[in-house]
């Protein structure tokens, strides 16, 4: 009698460990998609806030439009400039808000924050936290990240001061944005988990995220540089195509970097019931 042949086991554990992973990661696009939509609403109003707050710290505001500059930067890496033209013009309306448009600022920054916190729960497999808990949770950190900003920034220019003319710490130097990335990302996935974390998965992942978003952000950059087949297509709004793309590429590192967390701590899945 002949043996039926046996499926090799390391293909079967392979098939089975790719399967497993691929069915962890399987949700991210549609939160990112999700986010990206709320995100496009609740920008303007989120900037105002952030700006509003900034322009309240006195001992910054010869700073502003360096802050202007880094923000935008991130959220749009090229034509920051006609983003930040457009951007002053909306900012500039918003002085006229009545108690409709302040009503509009809340209910859009509500439902962006409520959006967030379900896709952050479902990366981290914990429960979302009660509606006056994330109002509190996220207005400070809509109130710290500013300070954050200026710290990082204040920080930056003693540096470089410092280090000016010191050949072998210099090097030092050109590592400050990344390490301020990465704490950005650190911050956000600790505050954004409703659960604790452990530190190693929380450092790795915020770390590999980092990274991951810095490299993106470059190949974006040279692509738009490089490829000018999009002015003859879209003409003036492709502006707008560019922040729409730019904003779901981010919510994807981002939530997948949550979920590579929460990957680290419970094995992708072993550990809970999927």
């Amino acid at each position: 009698m002949h043996k039926p042949k046996k499926v090799p086991t390391l293909y079967r554990k392979l098939k089975f460990e790719f399967h497993r992973i691929y069915k962890f990661f399987d949700q991210q696009l549609i939160y990112a998609a999700s986010l990206s939509f709320y995100s496009v609403f609740a920008m303007i109003p989120l900037l105002l806030i952030l700006f509003s707050i900034l322009l309240n710290l006195p001992q910054f505001k010869n700073q502003m439009q360096e802050f202007k500059t880094i923000i935008l930067s991130n959220i749009l890496p090229t034509h920051t400039e006609i983003f930040a033209h457009y951007l002053d013009t909306f900012l500039a309306n918003s002085t006229k808000l009545g108690v409709m448009g302040v009503i509009f600022v809340f209910i859009t920054s509500i439902l962006f924050f409520r959006n967030f916190e379900y896709a952050a729960a479902k990366m981290f497999n914990s429960k979302p936290r009660s509606f006056l808990d994330s109002i509190m949770v996220y207005w400070t950190m809509i109130t710290l990240f500013p300070i954050c900003l200026t710290l990082s920034i204040y920080t930056n220019q003693e540096v470089q001061k410092r280090l000016t003319g010191v050949a072998d710490l210099s090097i030092l130097f050109d590592f400050l944005p990344y390490i301020i990335t990465w704490c950005m990302f650190l911050l956000l996935f600790k505050i954004s988990a409703n659960k604790p974390l452990r530190l190693v998965p929380l450092l790795l992942s915020s770390l590999i995220s980092s990274l991951v978003w810095l490299l993106i952000k470059w190949a974006f950059v040279y692509y738009i540089f490089y490829n000018q087949t999009y002015k003859s297509i879209y003409g003036q709004i492709s502006i707008l195509l560019f922040l729409m793309t730019w904003i779901y590429i981010s919510w994807i590192i981002i939530l997948c970097g949550m979920r590579v967390c929460e990957g680290l701590m419970s094995n992708f899945g072993k550990s809970f019931k999927a």
